[in-house]
């Protein structure tokens, strides 16, 4: 196996949690600012889809530094991460919850129930957060 490239990972950490500290600034505390404000909710939904696009990006980049095969989809990314002990099988299942969210922002699905989104939002920050604690560990204990 090969050595994590960890320079490459905390970049994409430091991307993470600036894209999280945007939608926590974009996020109003009251459901109902965010409802009236279009330029908000678009603010957010981006910050999200950034924020998911980085967490995506650094399961692929542990995935072929530690040569864990090549994965099918966005959520198989995820997958595989915790079929090799680097996620807990409860985060991984919420993540690629977040993934399917994403996915329905970016590629419209459906009608998006901004009032869900609103909610949604404000609850998945901290699965990104206990992502990022999780690598960072990940990271220390393979150098």
């Amino acid at each position: 196996m090969m050595k994590l490239d960890n320079d490459r990972i905390l970049e994409k950490i430091d991307e993470l949690e600036n894209y999280l500290r945007e939608l926590e600034q974009y996020l109003p505390e009251q459901e109902e600012d965010y409802l009236n404000n279009g330029l908000r909710k678009r603010a957010c939904e981006r910050a999200f889809q950034l924020a998911s696009e980085n967490l995506l990006d650094i399961c692929n980049l542990i995935i072929s530094d530690k040569g864990f095969g090549i994965p099918s989809d966005s959520k198989d990314s995820i997958r595989k991460l915790a079929e090799n002990q680097v996620l807990p099988a409860s985060l991984s299942t919420r993540l690629e919850e977040l993934v399917g969210f994403r996915n329905l922002l970016v590629h419209q699905y459906g009608r998006v129930d901004d009032s869900r989104s609103y909610s949604y939002l404000n609850m998945e920050l901290k699965d990104f957060y206990e992502f990022i604690e999780i690598i960072d560990r990940y990271i220390e204990n393979k150098i």
